[in-house]
């Protein structure tokens, strides 16, 4: 009996040692998973501080308006009219300058385009709050930062009506007046309107440059190559000089290779059609001259291979006159450009009826 008693309180023995081990591996467990999670709680912290230190250290985007490259372009364009005065250069390096700065205005007015559409996209997220229909009504830029500047926060778009009357025409006038009268919007924080005012602001200074630089490139053009500005206008014709690299290298191209000369291969979001610019085949920026674009649909092609020709004659008068020292005229490319609107007249014809005649007896 004291054996058996001997073994039995040696097994209870055994079994309290073991919960006591299980109960010691439990509150080790716990222990550890308290550990681990304040430890994960500790992290998650110190990212969170981490990354709202980076949101207040990471510097502002820079502005593509405060770019050290552009500023200085704006300053040798307006120092050009009084450096042509009293500049001691000969006539030959004059030309050369002002041929170098076509190019980069050329290049400068592609990245303000892209500009342009990037703070009107900030301006559409910031001024959405007040008047989300407006962003589809008014695609273009310039009309949307205007009717932001006369709509403001009014709610009463009958008070907003005589400003829009400026810019806008009546349809639009009437359908911007009944999606705001229904619109999801409400009014703006004055913090909010400060940001759509800066916004806006902003979208005024990148429009004024690109008028200076425009209004620069198509002066120098009708001194440059009158007759090419005089067949295909001088905006168009600023392009191409741009493209081509300068009027010699403009001249040598032919008719064929200036149909395409500034042609934009398609992507994914030119064939999803969300492209502002056209991406039609075999055609470039001598596509959107106004003798094409007049054109019907139909005719547009077959006008745009006439001006292509004409334009490779225009250009090697212009480079003729230039290279000789004669004095230049747009006589060439007026001539040119009346014989392309007599063709074109003359494809716009009906067709003649056609002669009913007797049948043989």
């Amino acid at each position: 009996m004291e054996g058996t008693a001997t073994l039995a309180d040696n097994l209870l023995d055994d079994l309290d040692d073991l919960s006591d081990v299980e109960e010691a591996s439990e509150e080790e467990k716990d222990e550890e998973e308290n550990g681990n999670s304040s430890a994960h709680k500790n992290q998650s912290s110190n990212e969170s501080y981490s990354q709202q230190d980076r949101a207040l250290t990471q510097p502002a985007q820079k502005r593509l308006l405060d770019d050290a490259s552009l500023q200085n372009h704006l300053r040798a364009i307006r120092e050009s009219d009084s450096s042509r005065i009293s500049t001691t250069a000969t006539k030959k390096e004059q030309e050369e300058e002002e041929y170098q700065l076509i190019v980069q205005s050329n290049k400068h007015l592609a990245h303000l385009a892209d500009e342009l559409a990037k703070a009107h996209g900030e301006l559409c997220t910031a001024y959405k709050e007040k008047f989300p229909e407006l962003e589809e009504l008014l695609p273009n830029p310039v009309q949307y930062k205007n009717a932001v500047r006369v709509i403001g926060n009014e709610m009463d778009m009958t008070k907003a009506n005589d400003g829009l009357n400026e810019f806008l025409n009546s349809n639009q006038i009437i359908t911007i007046s009944v999606a705001g009268s229904t619109t999801s919007g409400r009014p703006l924080t004055e913090e909010q309107l400060q940001k759509v005012d800066e916004f806006a602001t902003y979208i005024e200074q990148i429009v004024q440059v690109q008028t200076e630089l425009t209004t620069f490139v198509e002066s120098r053009m009708e001194d440059l190559a009158p007759s090419v500005c005089a067949l295909v206008g001088p905006s168009t014709a600023a392009r191409l000089l741009g493209l081509a690299g300068g009027l010699a290298e403009l001249s040598k191209i032919p008719a064929c290779n200036l149909q395409v000369l500034g042609q934009v291969k398609q992507n994914p979001t030119s064939r999803a059609g969300m492209s502002a610019i056209s991406t039609k085949p075999h055609q470039g920026v001598l596509a959107e001259c106004d003798l094409v674009q007049r054109c019907p649909k139909y005719l547009q092609k077959k006008a745009l291979k006439a001006v292509a020709a004409k334009m490779a004659l225009a250009a090697r008068c212009d480079f003729v006159n230039v290279d000789t020292g004669r004095k230049r005229s747009a006589a060439s490319g007026r001539q040119f450009r009346q014989e392309i609107e007599t063709k074109i007249a003359k494809w716009e014809e009906p067709d003649k009826a056609q002669v009913l005649k007797a049948l043989p007896k």
